[in-house]
């Protein structure tokens, strides 16, 4: 089969990067014979030029690849690497010099432009004396010397630090430091710069970086703040301060700095991408695809871009999405655990587990210490009903990552459902001193007391069936316009996916969070289930209970809609990252029996005691517009019901942010 020019150099590149470079090289001729200004295919025969010593050949190359597009920023890079190879330096200079005028910068670019400063110092040491420091424009200028100008007189007002830039000799050793990893003495004389040359902005730019890297967060802000007051129009700086200000919390500061980097150089795709990052932590998966996507559009072999976007396609439900850009970015860098753990989640969701298990293997042979790799293989493990891999997976995880309480939880269970008696009580009186208050701890609490007869604390909720209560929403909300037909819409979604759910029988789920969609309708129905929650807080702020006296200050909703046919149940579960748990009933059929479809809350299951009566019940009677809220740590499970009707059931969780 013939392969389309795309296809051609997808495989170049996997040919160029696994090394066999004359199948590499063959392909990217073929392309040339097409399409002789191909931008890549010139450029990255160039790259594999240089690699064999052959740099002469690859400037012409080079060159093509920057003409036919000058807005690739890595063509200007190793096109000036090669010019100073060949030892072109004043063409080196030139093409730096227009590529930074057409908004060109960055480390790489400083970097290129100190081995230029340090060739020209090396070769006219005389223009460098103790009490004269030369600009590199000022350098420019002996080296292609033009007619002085007549010299304006001295402004004794003037600071001349102020107005000086450090030696090249100093920003170079600066940069060497830093590249090196001696970041000690990097800071050292960065702190010198700043201090000696307070109006020049490398010195805070490496300062910004140096101190981000020691966890002095605060700090970086500062340091990065004082170059956008020397070089506001600098993109790179607005970006890094995006990094800075995500990491400590502060999401829309961050937004702000990637927009303000995104107008200076709107083909800066890094700072398209950790926008994208924000928009997601904010909670706007659909705004934050669009990012992804151009940060894609600018730069095609972005692989954490096309990871990330992966993990957004995923949260918005749509799987299959997820999966391919997921997939395009492990073609691009086979070596990025992150995606193989990231496609592994896609894969879970699909219920394709073994094929979720070969990916997390994969993240975990590219990074052995990936704890969040070792807890997600355990996942699968547990969902294969292998429990004592999963359990080992789990344990490996908090080896790694002893503060992973997810993971700890997966233990906990594994430990239970393994009937490891002695190990299991070692694990949960610890995660009881650690004060875990959570559904998992709450509810093996109860069920290792049914099971074994041994009473534990519990510090999430000790009477849980007393916290389980139901509402008539149609008394308080038009009900049919809110929920009815709004969750009718978003089950007919033709790009929302399911989720493969071994819990439920006859039915389907929605995959991803329904309150990720951004529309107009699941707003309506989040404000409804927040102004419930919190009269159901409000209903029970006196009591002693774990989880009322720590509820959180801030959380968000995750919601799925599950769908039913005649015969369907949903077995007994709980929900492991919840907080309080919900559920609102869209249509439920006319019952043929008394209890058909009916909601059941439980401490435990009925296997956990040795007497089944032990384990307390309260059987809900829901019809069309109730909402039953229970503490997340409940076993629950559905009646079977019988009916032509399709039963509709809107599901949610409280997450604590």
């Amino acid at each position: 089969m013939e392969l389309t020019i795309e296809q051609a150099l997808q495989r170049a590149v996997e040919d160029h990067k696994a090394g066999k470079l004359q199948d590499a090289e063959a392909l990217y001729r073929a392309i040339l014979q097409t399409q002789p200004q191909h931008p890549d295919a010139n450029h990255n025969l160039g790259v594999m030029a240089v690699s064999l010593n052959k740099t002469e050949a690859a400037l012409p190359l080079f060159k093509i690849a920057l003409e036919a597009n000058p807005n690739q920023g890595q063509f200007w890079l190793s096109y000036v690497d090669a010019l100073i190879k060949e030892k072109q330096f004043d063409n080196a200079r030139d093409v730096l010099k227009l590529g930074k005028k057409g908004g060109l910068a960055g480390e790489k670019v400083d970097i290129l432009e100190a081995q230029l400063m340090t060739i020209f110092l090396t070769q006219n040491p005389e223009s460098l004396s103790k009490n004269k420091t030369l600009t590199f424009n000022q350098q420019r200028k002996i080296i292609s010397p033009k007619k002085e100008k007549k010299k304006c007189p001295p402004r004794n007002l003037i600071n001349l630090n102020q107005t000086r830039s450090p030696s090249l000799i100093k920003l170079n050793n600066l940069l060497e430091y830093y590249q090196k990893g001696q970041h000690d003495l990097a800071q050292d004389l960065a702190t010198t710069l700043t201090q000696q040359y307070p109006n020049h902005p490398f010195g805070w730019k490496v300062m910004g970086t140096l101190l981000k890297k020691t966890g002095k967060l605060q700090d970086s802000v500062i340091a990065n703040q004082k170059v956008l007051e020397i070089s506001p129009n600098d993109a790179e700086t607005h970006n890094n301060l995006g990094n800075t200000l995500k990491e400590l919390g502060r999401l829309e500061d961050a937004e702000t700095s990637y927009n303000k980097a995104i107008a200076i150089k709107p083909d800066l795709a890094e700072a398209h991408n950790n926008l994208g990052n924000t928009l997601k932590e904010l909670g706007r998966l659909e705004d934050a695809e669009t990012s992804y996507n151009k940060a894609i559009a600018i730069k095609p072999d972005y692989a954490e871009a096309h990871s990330n976007l992966g993990v957004a396609l995923q949260e918005l439900g749509r799987l299959e999405d997820a999966e391919t850009s997921c997939k395009k970015a492990i073609a691009i860098k086979p070596d990025y655990a992150e995606a193989h753990s990231n496609l592994g989640n896609t894969l879970k969701e699909l219920g394709r587990l073994k094929d979720a298990e070969t990916s997390y293997n994969k993240a975990i042979a590219i990074k052995p210490d990936y704890a969040e790799a070792h807890s997600n293989l355990g996942f699968v493990l547990k969902g294969l009903g292998r429990i004592a891999e999963a359990e080992a997976s789990f344990a490996e995880a908090v080896r790694l990552k002893p503060d992973f309480i997810k993971a700890r939880n997966e233990m906990l269970t594994c430990l239970y459902l393994m009937d490891k008696k002695l190990l299991f009580f070692d694990e949960l009186d610890y995660s009881i001193k650690q004060d875990m208050a959570n559904s998992v701890t709450g509810s093996l609490t109860c069920r290792s007391a049914l099971k074994y007869g041994e009473e534990r604390p519990n510090i999430f909720c000790i009477a849980p069936l007393e916290h389980a209560l139901i509402v008539d929403l149609k008394s308080r909300y038009n009900f049919e316009d809110i929920f009815v037909l709004n969750s009718k819409a978003i089950l007919r979604e033709d790009k929302r996916s399911h989720k493969r759910q071994y819990l439920l029988l006859n039915g389907y789920q929605t995959s991803g969070n329904i309150f990720n969609i951004g529309n107009s309708f699941t707003v309506q129905i989040q404000k409804a289930i927040r102004l419930e929650i919190e009269r159901y807080r409000i209903n029970f702020e006196s009591s002693e209970e774990g989880f009322i006296r720590k509820w959180p200050t801030e959380y968000s909703l995750n919601g799925w809609l599950i769908s039913m046919k005649s015969g369907g149940e949903l077995l007994p579960h709980i929900h492991e990252n919840g907080w309080l748990s919900g559920s609102i009933y869209i249509n439920v059929p006319q019952k043929l029996k008394i209890d058909s479809g009916n909601l059941v809350v439980a401490l435990g299951t009925d296997s956990d005691a040795t007497n089944s009566r032990l384990n307390s019940k309260k059987v809900f009677d829901v019809v069309t517009g109730s909402m039953v809220l229970f503490p997340a740590s409940l076993m629950h499970h559905t009646i079977p019901f019988e009916s032509d009707e399709e039963r509709i059931v809107l599901a949610f969780d409280v997450i604590p942010s």
